[in-house]
């Protein structure tokens, strides 16, 4: 079974593969978004939401990340991110500065991350259709990634109920 620090590991190209697979479902689902990322890079969409889904997993990470391991496991990430990005760093800071920002003004935090997501992407102040796609892009990454850090299987789980 994977370690923590194993899953740090693998957080980057997870994302990097999520990033790829959303694309057209999501799109699909929201056209306001394929909207504002028709103007956009391939490599735009891909930054950001990697920057998002590594922003998620590791605001969960304080919960669900053994505390022995929580310095190794950020360390990890890290590195993983700057050899994949090295740009990477500065953007997920900024990524924990607007959530931290927006849910001081109350604003919770899937839409917080949505806004993030959407306002990255646009390069400019979204409309209020675009922003509305702040929900659920937020409760995308938030149950994408919720138990990233879980080690425990649901195999394991019912076979402790046996």
């Amino acid at each position: 079974m994977p370690s923590q620090l194993d899953q740090a590991r693998l957080l980057v190209p997870a994302a990097q593969k999520l990033a790829a697979s959303a694309y057209s479902p999501l799109t699909q689902q929201y056209p306001e978004l394929a909207v504002i990322i028709q103007d956009a890079s391939d490599n735009r969409w891909e930054f950001f939401f990697v920057i998002a889904s590594i922003g998620v997993a590791l605001l969960l990470a304080p919960v669900q990340v053994e505390a022995e391991v929580q310095s190794q496991v950020c360390d990890a990430v890290e590195g993983a991110l700057e050899t994949w990005r090295p740009q990477g760093y500065l953007a997920l800071k900024d990524f924990f500065e607007f959530v931290r920002r927006h849910q001081d003004g109350k604003v919770e935090m899937p839409a917080a991350i949505g806004a993030w997501v959407v306002l990255n992407l646009k390069q400019a102040k979204p409309s209020e259709e675009e922003i509305a796609l702040a929900w659920p892009l937020g409760l995308f990454f938030l149950h994408s990634f919720k138990d990233w850090w879980n080690l425990t299987s649901e195999t394991d789980a019912s076979d402790d109920n046996s």
